[in-house]
């Protein structure tokens, strides 16, 4: 009986860590217009979010050449207090004409913080369609 408990529970383990695992770490969006992000200004255009917990970084990918970067991922924000398991969003902070990548939303995950602008500032949400 022991035994049956234990492989039931390693089975489940499995299945819960592969469930997880293979959630999308990844978002799309069409940016409308140009922003920075870890020291580069990106043009605007459709660009990929993808998150590397790992190594607690965003890789951001565009369309154009040279639009490309891997941002360093400052700390986690917690899901349940801004958004749904469904929500996906891209937050810039705006000062003037200038605008900062801070924060990516991928659904089913905490946000990723990439800039905190301190400082008088606005914020541009941009909701991603699934």
């Amino acid at each position: 009986m022991r035994t049956k408990m234990v492989v039931l529970f390693s089975l489940l383990t499995l299945l819960t860590a592969g469930f997880v695992y293979g959630q999308s770490r990844m978002v799309k969006a069409d940016i409308p217009f140009a922003f920075n992000s870890a020291g580069k200004t990106l043009p605007a255009g459709p660009y990929e979010f993808f998150a590397d917990n790992a190594k607690a970084t965003m890789r951001i990918v565009g369309a154009g050449k040279g639009s490309a970067v891997l941002a360093m991922v400052q700390t986690r924000m917690a899901a349940e207090i801004h958004t749904t398991q469904n929500d996906s969003h891209i937050v810039f902070d705006k000062v003037g004409d200038l605008y900062t990548l801070s924060e990516v939303w991928i659904p089913g995950q905490d946000g990723y913080m990439l800039h905190l602008t301190k400082g008088i500032h606005e914020h541009k949400v941009l909701d991603v369609p699934k």
